[in-house]
């Protein structure tokens, strides 16, 4: 009987506990970003994003983001970002941080904002770089398929979204 008891309370335990998992993740997120076009505002953060990875562009009337989507090295990155008109960089790795989702399936953030990070997935996940340095000649980047963190040699292609500090930002 004992022994009996000791099995239900552990499966009714283990029950709880992933009911608990399952319950902190979000299905349909509130909408966290101001979405205007082909940007989206963090007003808490004072943050503007581009919405699309670099190298596809915003298309108004489709309201999705064309073109085919390709990894770039940290220079490369550098560069493209410095070409768009505007202050756009490569986000840090706490800025980029601020996009992840708790969602309970698929991408972890908001494709409702980024509706191509899925094409930054070359086959090992959607990441997207930041210009933070982890070691020397080593950048982290953030898998947004599985929500994780990690770092690459610079020279190795990710996908790319762009950000920029919004107008009155304090430095």
């Amino acid at each position: 009987m004992l022994m009996r008891l000791g099995v239900g309370l552990s499966c009714l335990g283990g029950l709880l506990l992933s009911s608990a998992v399952a319950a902190t993740c979000v299905e349909h997120p509130p909408l966290q970003l101001q979405i205007a076009g082909d940007s989206a505002l963090d007003s808490q953060a004072q943050l503007v994003w581009k919405r699309c990875l670099l190298g596809t562009t915003w298309n108004a009337r489709t309201k999705g983001c064309e073109g085919v989507a390709k990894g770039y090295s940290q220079k490369e990155a550098q560069r493209a970002a410095q070409a768009v008109l505007g202050e756009w960089r490569l986000p840090t790795e706490p800025e980029l941080e601020t996009l992840l989702v708790d969602s309970c399936a698929g991408l972890k953030l908001d494709r409702r904002v980024f509706p191509n990070v899925a094409a930054a997935d070359f086959g090992e996940g959607a990441k997207i770089w930041t210009s933070s340095e982890a070691l020397p000649g080593m950048f982290y980047f953030l898998n947004f398929s599985v929500g994780g963190l990690d770092m690459h040699s610079a020279g190795f292609g990710l996908g790319v979204l762009l950000v920029k500090d919004a107008k009155g930002k304090r430095q």
